[in-house]
């Protein structure tokens, strides 16, 4: 596959580069700091802003995925409703209609599957970040794109080997405490998520293999 990555720089964005390559698909980075892409065979970098609907058109036109793997800062209440809208222009204008969004758990109803203490504190510190994220994702479902959007667990950086386990949202009735994937697992199930034609339309948890309770 060719596949366009939005937020290649970043945690999770990077991995996925090396992954995908390694995997052997063609990866085109869509950023705004060539320079912070290290080289990677198979990797091709665009310099442009992900709002910027021309350009990314143009950098997306033959591919046959997009990720979205970007965010704003947590103060930030429409970074996402802002952005998101002519990121999808851009993949209707290229014709490229598999477009997966990394959201975040928290967002899209998720905060109730939560244990108490983070919902208190995905309502209130982190209240206006995930209502964006939120509002972002109704955006891209309301679309006729072959889309998923994807929620992660909190993600850390490290070294130690681990699994991710993805789930259909709709067959996750709880989870409890707080469950902690390194950023490479979560690459590694949206390399999966990317390229499953069984994923589009739906809305999954991206989660460590004990860190769900499916519904009762």
């Amino acid at each position: 596959m060719k596949i366009v990555v939005l937020g290649a720089t970043g945690h999770v964005g990077s991995r996925f580069l090396t992954e995908a390559v390694a995997d052997g698909h063609e990866v085109v980075a869509f950023v705004r700091r060539p320079e912070a892409v290290p080289p990677h065979a198979g990797v091709r970098v665009v310099p442009g802003e992900a709002a910027d609907t021309a350009a990314l058109t143009a950098a997306a036109t033959g591919a046959d995925a997009l990720l979205v793997s970007i965010t704003g800062s947590t103060k930030d209440a429409t970074f996402m409703q802002r952005t998101l809208p002519p990121v999808i222009r851009a993949a209707q204008q290229a014709g490229v209609r598999r477009v997966v969004l990394v959201s975040a758990f928290g967002a899209g109803g998720t905060a109730e599957k939560a244990a108490w203490f983070m919902r208190l504190a995905y309502h209130t510190v982190l209240g206006t970040f995930f209502a964006d994220k939120d509002a972002a994702d109704t955006v891209l479902a309301g679309t006729d794109l072959d889309w998923t959007i994807v929620y992660p667990v909190n993600l850390k950086d490290a070294t130690a080997p681990a699994s991710a386990t993805v789930v259909d949202l709709d067959e996750v009735g709880a989870v409890p405490g707080v469950p902690t994937l390194p950023f490479d697992a979560a690459a590694r199930a949206l390399l999966q998520v990317v390229t499953d034609p069984g994923m589009i339309g739906r809305r999954v948890l991206v989660t460590t293999p004990t860190g769900w309770r499916p519904v009762r």
